[in-house]
């Protein structure tokens, strides 16, 4: 198993395309003169998780501090496809068979719930994050074909969501190739970095302190609370310390289900006078293939195609291997979408994602840290449970635990 305990990596490689045309953004951290601060929550990550959890613990009045060995959403967050999913990476049929329905259920409608509630704080707040909602299309592929599309469409009725199941014909006259698939509503694309510096703007505004660059060295927890050293000489005393550090874990957070892995995607220049090229609805399109390519659209009529994930070994590895994917992606995706058979990318990146076996996120208390919470190992659900793990660690912290907190337990079984 890759461990990234002392956080010494570079989590993504080339510029993406919300890096492109970025207006001047305000700086949100405290100044750097080494000092010792004193806070209700400290919050290791100022990526998009750490954006949610910010936002949501100042909104709850309590003090919060974060840190980051990088600027507010420069690290993994700016390689992010930004595909608000409520399908996780596990379809119902492996869910169902792993967990039983009634459980299944409840982890789908609880990440559809999530989709909409980041919208719903979006418009709130008036975010320009570029958000917009859209349907998923789930693809057949090797790992369910067209029949396991069609029991996966049985399960996903029987539950009541809305949706349709497409033929080969059906997909044709969409502008895509396959045996089958499954298009619902319910799903959102967003622009991450938007998202994240906008809700960590609000949390700023009421008071939260961001720090960076900041290197957390030393934890030393205790009954009453925990305290952090970083590198550049700060001390913060805080009741609760809060791991969103993205792929960056410490020692002391139990992963023995997390595998590290990397994804490539690309973006095209816009596609002049198509509002959502080059097929109907924008709709957000991935495989039940491993590993599956992923296809979606941006405001500005761009395509973005991304996947063909492999198991992260080192950044120069990554870095080699990136011509190459560049090529498979684009043939994959000219295959699947004939529309897209000229497409060239002018943006291409690489970043660092973490997975868990059970496709299921790790938030809760870190086991035998009692002052300790943590949130990691996201897949390709990364903004979903981002949102999710705000809710839940809010419970948490209210004395009231999420039920569904049991699906994310570090120490589950």
């Amino acid at each position: 198993m890759t461990r990234l305990d002392d956080g010494a990596i570079r989590l993504r490689s080339g510029r993406s395309v919300w890096q492109a045309y970025e207006a001047p953004q305000p700086d949100l951290s405290a100044p750097r003169t080494p000092s010792v601060y004193q806070a209700d929550i400290a919050i290791i990550g100022a990526g998009i998780t750490g954006a949610f959890l910010a936002e949501r613990f100042s909104r709850e009045g309590r003090q919060v501090i974060v840190l980051d060995r990088h600027a507010p959403a420069t690290g993994s967050t700016a390689a992010s496809t930004a595909m608000l999913l409520w399908e996780l990476d596990a379809s119902l049929v492996e869910l169902e068979d792993r967990m039983g329905l009634a459980s299944a259920a409840r982890v789908s409608t609880r990440c559809r719930r999530q989709v909409a509630g980041i919208a719903e704080l979006v418009a709130a707040y008036g975010i320009a994050a570029d958000l917009l909602p859209r349907p998923s299309l789930y693809l057949a592929g090797d790992k369910l074909d067209a029949a396991d599309l069609r029991e996966e469409h049985r399960i996903r009725q029987h539950l009541g969501y809305e949706g349709v199941y497409l033929d080969e014909g059906e997909l044709a006259a969409r502008g895509m190739m396959g045996s089958a698939g499954l298009l619902y509503p319910g799903s959102a694309e967003v622009d991450p970095v938007k998202l994240a510096r906008g809700l960590m703007t609000i949390a700023v505004a009421r008071g939260t302190r961001v720090i960076s660059p900041a290197i957390a060295a030393v934890y030393e927890a205790s009954s009453t609370g925990v305290i952090i050293e970083t590198q550049e000489g700060d001390i913060i005393r805080t009741r609760t310390l809060v791991l969103a550090s993205g792929y960056e874990m410490p020692d002391f957070v139990p992963a023995a289900r997390h595998t590290l892995c990397t994804s490539w995607a690309i973006a095209t220049p816009p596609i002049a006078g198509v509002a959502s090229p080059p097929w109907p609805d924008g709709a957000l399109a991935w495989e039940a293939s491993d590993p599956y390519l992923y296809l979606r659209t941006t405001v500005d009529g761009r395509v973005i195609i991304g996947g063909e994930d492999e198991e992260f070994s080192d950044a120069g590895r990554r870095d080699e291997m990136t011509p190459q994917k560049i090529k498979a992606l684009l043939a994959k995706a000219a295959k699947r979408c004939p529309g897209l058979s000229q497409a060239q990318p002018e943006f291409a990146w690489s970043g660092v994602f973490g997975e868990t076996d059970d496709s299921l996120p790790m938030i809760g208390r870190v086991p035998g840290r009692g002052n300790c919470l943590a949130a990691y190992g996201y897949g390709g659900n990364g903004i979903t449970f981002s949102a999710l793990a705000a809710e839940l660690l809010a419970a948490e912290l209210g004395g009231q635990p999420d039920r569904d907190a049991e699906f994310c337990a570090l120490d589950r079984d």
